[in-house]
């Protein structure tokens, strides 16, 4: 039988079984050496690790003593904004659950104990911080493990995700891996090497941007009344370097594995075929330490089933949740409402979406966001006009088509500053100085800026690059062309989603537009 990985909050009180030994556990882990590859602190920099910043928070000094070299091969893997992202960090989690449960088991507990998930989709109460990682102590009076205090969500208590920060729409993406120009997105992320190197642009993959991007800002943040774009006033979640010392972060990751184990079963889905994604990376594969000392080879092909050896998991909950379809949404948007350009012939049936990406239209240089920022794309008048007649097509269809019209993506590229735990949330066309709040119909997607410092530092993955990614807004400029705008420029607006995004700065290469489909 598999083990069996349970929402947090099924498990009843607050210290159950489940998080009562998970502490334990994170206790037993932090008393062991630097050196040893089981201890709390190795595999935390497995993830990502910076020296100057951990003693800085306190976690090491001047006299802690270094892994070998062949030990500190293994720190600093994580992958980001690549189509590894999800089988690397499926690794990383059979690894750590291994290594807790043989501590577990060790100190009396349960041999079938396997690590919990936070599922902050599931509904409002759900949203908070899990009280067993907000309290001090444990029922006993002692320290609690999990408890850390470099959270600062938003700044007040007890921290709260805000809803659309726990949106599901990635599960509605079609293909794992992006298209041309990471248009669209896929699910996973785009086809990268190990490393990406300073020739590679890369793109979140659509549910690293949202939730897991956005959970990490959510629940780090910055501490309130400093500058957010200073490492040092962070929260641990908001940093790759930092994000592993939080015990709330493999709660938070069991749920993204889980959602790639839903999006897998939905139909019409299915991972990489590619070799180069299956026994990638090529000439390495990926390393993770066992409690038995010897250290774990794999690559993406060797975790493709979590019910399979060696992982011998499942979830509790594995159900596909309800969402809308984006073709039905968009069509029925389109329904009864044609409104067709001059000369636009006969109506057809419209072909599915597809071929290669049209840049249509893109900022004039570089754009720099310091709060709420807008920020003007002119649209090129030939693509538009294939715009138009696409959408006209299917208007005049009366939107029952079984399939859809072009669709329509803003690209943010070169995304680079110090801004980590900023949560930006991403509107088109709405006015000026309106609550944004009034025009949920406008919310292109959130921009999490987790993971910009490394993007941004020029000896970093990215070489300095920074980071891209991709929203689609179809259905927002399905609304704008019915109601006759004229579709020449689209006004982008980026609004902080909480107060530690408020005072936060950084830097766009540059806001595109992009047509798939004619």
């Amino acid at each position: 039988m598999p083990f069996v990985r349970k929402e947090i909050r099924s498990l009843g009180a607050t210290w159950n079984d489940t998080t009562l030994w998970y502490a334990t556990a994170v206790g037993k882990l932090k008393e062991r050496s630097f050196t040893d590859p089981t201890s709390w602190w190795f595999l935390a920099a497995i993830h990502g690790f910076h020296p100057v910043v951990w003693t800085e928070f306190g976690f090491m000094d001047d006299q802690t003593p270094m892994p070998t070299p062949d030990r500190l091969a293994l720190w600093s893997q994580c992958q980001h904004q690549t189509w590894y992202f999800l089988p690397w960090h499926r690794g990383y989690l059979y690894a750590f659950e291994e290594i807790v449960r043989s501590v577990v088991v060790a100190e009396g507990g349960p041999a079938d104990w396997a690590l919990p998930y936070w599922n902050y989709s599931k509904d409002a109460a759900a949203r908070v911080l899990p009280e067993a990682f907000a309290e001090a102590t444990l029922p006993d009076g002692s320290d609690n493990p999990l408890f850390v205090p470099r959270r600062y969500g938003d700044g007040t208590l007890p921290i709260t995700i805000p809803p659309f920060s726990v949106s599901l729409q990635a599960l509605n993406a079609s293909t794992y891996t992006g298209g041309d120009d990471d248009i669209p997105p896929g699910f996973g992320g785009p086809e990268t090497p190990f490393h990406h190197g300073p020739e590679i642009q890369t793109a979140n993959g659509a549910v690293e941007s949202l939730p897991h991007n956005v959970i990490h800002g959510d629940v780090g943040g910055a501490e309130p009344g400093t500058d957010p774009n200073q490492w040092f006033n962070l929260g641990l979640m908001s940093m790759p370097i930092t994000a592993g010392l939080d015990p709330i972060f493999w709660l938070h990751h069991a749920n993204i594995d889980r959602l790639w184990t839903i999006w897998s079963a939905m139909p019409g889905h299915a991972d990489p075929t590619d070799g180069d994604w299956l026994d990638g990376p090529a000439d390495r594969g990926f390393a993770m330490p066992l409690s038995d000392g010897t250290t774990w080879q794999f690559t993406a092909s060797a975790v493709t089933d979590t019910r399979a050896q060696p992982l011998d998991y499942c979830y509790d909950d594995e159900t596909p949740p309800v969402l809308p379809s984006r073709v039905a949404t968009r069509m029925a948007g389109l329904a009864g409402r044609a409104v067709a350009p001059a000369g636009a012939g006969a109506v057809r049936e419209v072909e599915m979406a597809g071929g290669d990406p049209e840049l249509i239209g893109a900022s004039d240089g570089e754009v720099r966001v310091a709060g709420r920022t807008r920020a003007e794309v002119k649209l090129d008048e030939a693509g538009v006009g294939t715009l138009r007649t696409s959408l006209a097509r299917a208007a005049a269809a009366g939107g029952g088509a079984a399939e859809e019209p072009a669709r329509v993506f803003l690209k943010v590229e070169g995304v680079r500053g110090t801004a980590d735990a900023a949560v930006y949330h991403v509107f088109v066309d709405i006015p000026p100085n309106a609550d944004p709040a009034d025009y949920p119909e406008r919310l292109a997607g959130a921009l999490s800026l987790f993971g910009v410092s490394d993007a941004s530092a020029a000896g970093g993955p990215h070489a300095g690059n920074g980071f891209n990614q991709v929203f689609e807004i179809s259905g927002i400029v399905d609304a704008l062309h019915l109601s006759g705008d004229d579709l020449a420029r689209l006004d982008v607006q980026f609004v902080p989603s909480n107060k530690a995004s408020e005072a936060s700065n950084f830097a766009i290469r540059r806001i595109s537009v992009f047509k798939l489909g004619e």
